[in-house]
């Protein structure tokens, strides 16, 4: 991204994944930019002469990690355990597994079914998220058998899904997880319009790790842009059919 003063545009240069050693990126000129993509990533690219305050926010924004793996069974075996279970998450003690995750939707149905057989994140995440694919999977297929019993084994299809968003070439970190101070001092950066770009993102919001923090930042984003065009009166529509009461313009 580079920001020219004459012209008052920002021009974003980008290579095709099939051409990332050409040595010329393809180019894009806008009148304003909107930033969605967390910082994790940003701090890669090369930018614009942005002020100390946000430029430090892009390049030491804390983020943590969480990995999940799902595993498939033959049938919905715990809820035909003597002591059933139907729903909701619980915790264990086993090293590296976290939470366990039962589906609530179609219960006593028959067919296959999905457990998230492990949710992890902070620290402990870093951990597993070391470990190949397949030896994390059999870690959590093992803690499964541990918890479960023999059935757990006796039914399990082999499939399976995993993700640790740290090594996620698009995010690189589950959610933002500021450092002591980091949220007092970095927020008010994002609100403050530079070289005609807003950052938005669960990242720059008052709270993280939710979906809602997203939108939140979607909707003030959204109206920051639209102040900075002079366009009030949309803004306004924008915070009202939001229901954005944390937002006066």
């Amino acid at each position: 991204m580079s920001w020219s003063d004459d012209t008052q545009k920002m021009t974003i240069e980008y290579r095709n994944q099939n051409n990332l050693l050409d040595l010329e990126p393809e180019t894009m000129d806008f009148d304003y930019t909107v930033v969605a993509v967390p910082f994790s990533r940003v701090r890669l690219w090369r930018l614009p002469d942005y002020s100390s305050l946000l430029s430090r926010a892009i390049t030491n924004l804390n983020y943590d990690q969480s990995c999940k793996v799902a595993l498939m069974y033959k049938s919905r075996f715990w809820e035909h355990l003597e002591h059933p279970i139907y729903g909701g998450c619980g915790s264990t003690d086993i090293p590296g597994i976290g939470s366990i995750c039962y589906p609530s939707y179609q219960i006593n149905s028959t067919g296959p079914g999905v457990l998230l057989a492990s949710y992890v994140s902070t620290t402990p995440a870093r951990s597993v998220g070391a470990l190949t694919e397949e030896q994390h999977v059999a870690l959590v297929q093992r803690a499964m058998v541990e918890v479960h019993g023999l059935v757990a084994q006796e039914e399990y299809t082999g499939t399976y899904e995993r993700i640790c968003w740290e090594f996620n070439e698009y995010q690189a970190g589950a959610w933002c997880d500021p450092l002591v101070g980091q949220q007092d001092l970095y927020l008010p950066s994002y609100f403050h319009t530079e070289k005609h770009t807003v950052f938005v993102g669960e990242h720059t919001s008052y709270t993280h790790a939710w979906i809602w923090s997203a939108l939140e930042s979607a909707v003030r984003g959204t109206t920051q842009l639209l102040l900075d065009m002079g366009l009030v009166d949309e803004a306004k529509e924008i915070t009202e059919f939001w229901m954005a009461r944390w937002i006066s313009v």
